[in-house]
C-alpha cells in the first residue's frame, strides 16, 4: 500500500492554518506586552492592581480603536500623497 500524496491543497491548508496560529501568538504576546507596560504605569502612578485589572478591558479598547484611527488617518494620508503627485 503507498502513501497518499501531500497534495498543494493540504498545503495550503496546513500553511493557511500556521499563519494563523502564528498571528494569534503575535497577538497575544503583544496584548500581554501592552498589559504589562500599562500596568507597570498605573501602579506607578500610585494606582492599586486590583483597579487596574477592573479599567484594563477599556483601555485595550480604547487603545484599539486608537490603532484603528491611526491607520485611518495615516492611509488617508498615503492616498492623498499619491493623487497629489498624478
Amino acid at each position: 500500500m503507498g502513501r497518499k500524496k501531500y497534495t498543494a491543497e493540504e498545503h495550503a491548508e496546513y500553511r493557511r492554518a500556521e499563519d494563523e496560529r502564528a498571528a494569534k501568538e503575535e497577538q497575544d504576546r503583544r496584548e500581554k506586552a501592552d498589559k504589562g507596560a500599562a500596568k507597570r504605569a498605573w501602579i506607578l502612578d500610585g494606582g492599586s492592581e486590583a483597579d487596574f485589572e477592573r479599567a484594563w478591558p477599556g483601555m485595550r479598547d480604547e487603545a484599539r480603536r486608537q490603532r484603528v484611527r491611526s491607520a485611518d488617518e495615516q492611509a488617508r494620508e498615503d492616498q492623498r500623497r499619491i493623487s497629489s503627485i498624478f
